[in-house]
C-alpha cells in the first residue's frame, strides 16, 4: 500500500510506523519537517520514498532495516541524518544528496547496506563520520565533495571501490577508514596532517601510495598487510611520528621515496630493514 503523510503534518513521531509490513511506498507531504527516530524502522516491504520539500531532519534508525528500499534521492532541504538512519537496507543500490547549504550525516548512517553501489555526497558536508559505509561491500562509485575535511574511523571499511578521489581540504584520515577495501592506488592530499592506525591496512590490491607534504603523524599498521604495495612516496619534511609495523606484511614493497633533506628523519622513524628501500628526491 501507499502511505500518504497528509498536508499539515510537521513531524512524524518516534517509531510511529515502525514494523509495518503493508507499506510499499511512502509519500511525504511538503509540510513535514522532521522524521523521528525509528519512524519507519523495519518496514521491510518499503521500496520507494517521495520526499516533501521541507524535510530537514531524519532521525536515528528512521529507515533502518527497510530491506526492500532500492534508491534514495535526498532533497537539498535535508540538514541532518541521524546515526543508523538507513542501516542494513540491503537492497539499497543508489544514494544521492542534492547540494544544500549544510548537512550533517551521523555515524553509521548507511552501515551494512550490502547492496549499495553508488553514493554521492552533497557539497556542504564537512565530515564523513565513523562507519558511515562500513560493511557496504559492493560500494564502488563514491563522490566526496571538496567541503569534507575529515574521514572518521572505519568510514569506508570493506567497500569495493578501486579508486577514491580525496578532496584537497581533507586534514585527517582516522583509524581503519579505508581498511579492507579494493583500492589500487591512493593519493593523500597536501593538507592531511594525520593518518590513523590501520587506515589503509589489509588492502590486498593497493599498489602505490603518495602521501602529501603536511603529514606529521602516521599511526601504527597504517599500510600493513598490503601484499601488492610496491611503491610509497612521502612528501612531508615535517614528519614527526610513524607508528610501528607501518608496512608489516607488504612483501612486495620495493621503493620508499622521501625528500632528500629529510632522509635522516625517515631513517630514524622507520625500522632498519626498510632503510635499503629509501630513495631520496
Amino acid at each position: 500500500m501507499k502511505l500518504f503523510i497528509k498536508e499539515g503534518t510537521k513531524r512524524i513521531d518516534y517509531f510511529q510506523f515502525s514494523n509495518r509490513k503493508d507499506i510499499t511506498e511512502l509519500i511525504i507531504a511538503d509540510t513535514v519537517e522532521i522524521i523521528g527516530n525509528g519512524a519507519f524502522h523495519n518496514c521491510t516491504n518499503l521500496k520507494r520514498i517521495t520526499w516533501g520539500a521541507c524535510v530537514h531532519s531524519i532521525g536515528r534508525h528512521a529507515f533502518g532495516r527497510c530491506v526492500s528500499l532500492e534508491m534514495l534521492h535526498l532533497p537539498e532541504s535535508i540538514g541532518w541524518v541521524g546515526s543508523h538512519a538507513f542501516a542494513s537496507c540491503s537492497s539499497l543500490v543508489y544514494v544521492e544528496f542534492d547540494d544544500g547549504d549544510y548537512v550533517e550525516i551521523e555515524r553509521a548512517a548507511f552501515v551494512d547496506c550490502t547492496g549499495l553501489i553508488y553514493a554521492i555526497f552533497p557539497n556542504g558536508l564537512k565530515c564523513i563520520c565513523g562507519e558511515t559505509f562500513s560493511g557496504c561491500t559492493k560500494l564502488e562509485d563514491i563522490f566526496i565533495p571538496d567541503t569534507v575535511t575529515s574521514i572518521d574511523n572505519s568510514a569506508f571499511l570493506g567497500v569495493a571501490a578501486r579508486q577514491i578521489e580525496l578532496p584537497y581540504l581533507i586534514e585527517s584520515i582516522e583509524d581503519f577508514a579505508f581498511s579492507y577495501t579494493q583500492l589500487t592506488s591512493v593519493i593523500i592530499p597536501d593538507r592531511v596532517f594525520a593518518i590513523g592506525n590501520s587506515a589503509f591496512g589489509h588492502c590486498n590490491d593497493l599498489r602505490s601510495v603518495d602521501i602529501g607534504e603536511s603529514v606529521v603523524y602516521i599511526g601504527k599498521m597504517a599500510f600493513s598487510e598490503c601484499p601488492s604495495l610496491n611503491e610509497v612516496t612521502f612528501r612531508s619534511t615535517i614528519i614527526g611520528s610513524i607508528g610501528t609495523y607501518v608496512f608489516k606484511g607488504c612483501k612486495n614493497l620495493k621503493r620508499i621515496n622521501v625528500p632528500a633533506s629529510a632522509m635522516n628523519t625517515y631513517k630514524r622513524l622507520l625500522p632498519k630493514y626498510l632503510h635499503k628501500k629509501l630513495v631520496g628526491f
